[in-house]
């Protein structure tokens, strides 16, 4: 990119003691990674040109980014220039993986992420026919194969996402492949639809058709006002939770993540992609304020950046100390050493960085789901 560019972007930031909402303009120097900010209403500079803790792709309307412990939330372009390079280029999809490859969910992720997407928004609703066809009825019912689509998507744990890049929806179509799982497997054998499909329109994943289409269906899984914002599939009971956390989530590792967890048989019943203001984070760790060393780390981590919360369940209350084991010692150079199959020891770096949380006492299960799930939500 060129030196001479810079793009504008209106943030604003929750002062907890004045319980004010500041706004800023965030100004981002690409050519080479540094940032300023401006007091709008102050019309002073609040941040000189600095070193950024994000990169471009970071930026994008909605999105959490933290600086100097400032948790920055984007809430839009700030000048034509970043309008006309920014908006217009960075399309959104809708990407479904559907009930029947549910347990192929990690490496479908991993498909994804592995073509730069981002995740924007990601849940599991639990639809009917109803939802189908409300969503997706008004642009394939008339198709002559309908009832094939909406049977595909029956069924509980069917996962949306909205996806982020340059050319969004003509990717996406090249990454799927054709409709029909035996055309993609003649004509795309390295395709979602051809890896992952069971036969005909049973294609494990559905993309938006256009970037128009998008919008509606993004509105309607995602929006204030969506059908499926109460009709979650979460248990509150017999469960435990885990955060796959921001830095693992911005490494690309999510996939990878829920992929070990699935293997190894573990039961993933709901989950949501997360971003935490600074005084829930506070809320959630308290129990290690005092107690860790790491709590102040541990709590920049968290609001860094996207999280993604999931219920795990089991048939009793012992599926928190199960799915500890699988988590591993708290310190992943630890996890190593004397338990190299851990999740913290294959995707942790250090005691902050350790990939993911768990809950810790099985008491504690029920609580950390609910605080998620339902408080939160």
């Amino acid at each position: 990119m060129s030196a001479l560019e810079r793009f504008c972007f209106i943030v604003d930031w929750f002062d907890v003691h004045a319980q004010l909402t500041r706004k800023y303009q965030l100004f981002f120097y690409p050519c080479d990674n540094t940032m300023e900010m401006y007091d709008i209403k102050q019309r002073r500079t609040f941040l000189k040109r600095t070193n950024a803790p994000m990169n471009l792709e970071d930026l994008y309307i909605g999105a959490s980014v933290n600086v100097f412990a400032r948790q920055l939330t984007v809430r839009d372009y700030g000048d034509d220039f970043t309008i006309n390079r920014l908006s217009r280029q960075m399309e959104r999809v809708l990407v479904a993986v559907k009930p029947h490859a549910f347990e192929r969910l990690g490496e479908i992720l991993d498909d994804i992420l592995a073509h730069q997407f981002t995740i924007c928004q990601l849940k599991m609703v639990d639809m009917t026919t109803k939802h189908i066809g409300e969503v997706f009825g008004p642009e394939y019912e008339k198709l002559d194969n309908y009832s094939e689509f909406e049977s595909s998507f029956e069924g509980k744990k069917l996962v949306v996402m909205e996806l982020m890049r340059l050319g969004a929806c003509a990717e996406l179509k090249v990454v799927c492949g054709p409709d029909r799982v035996e055309q993609a497997k003649a004509e795309a054998p390295l395709s979602l639809h051809a890896r992952y499909g069971k036969s005909g329109l049973f294609n494990a994943v559905f993309s938006s058709s256009s970037a128009n289409n998008a919008k509606a269906e993004i509105a309607y899984f995602f929006g204030p006002t969506s059908p499926l914002k109460f009709r979650r599939l979460t248990r509150f009971h017999n469960c435990t939770l885990a955060i796959i956390k921001p830095h693992a989530v911005n490494s690309g590792l999510s996939g990878q993540i829920v992929s070990s967890i699935q293997k190894e048989g573990f039961e993933i019943n709901d989950m949501e992609l997360y971003h935490l203001e600074k005084a829930n984070a506070e809320e959630f760790l308290e129990v290690y304020k005092g107690v860790v060393s790491e709590y102040h780390l541990m709590l920049d981590q968290l609001i860094s950046g996207s999280c993604i919360a999931i219920e795990i369940v089991g048939p009793d209350s012992g599926i928190v100390s199960h799915f500890r084991e699988l988590v591993g010692p708290a310190d992943p150079a630890l996890g190593r050493q004397i338990r190299p199959h851990t999740l913290r020891a294959k995707f942790g770096i250090d005691k902050v960085k350790n990939a993911i949380h768990c809950t810790d006492l099985p008491e504690d299960g029920s609580l950390e789901i609910q605080y998620f799930f339902r408080i939160l939500a």
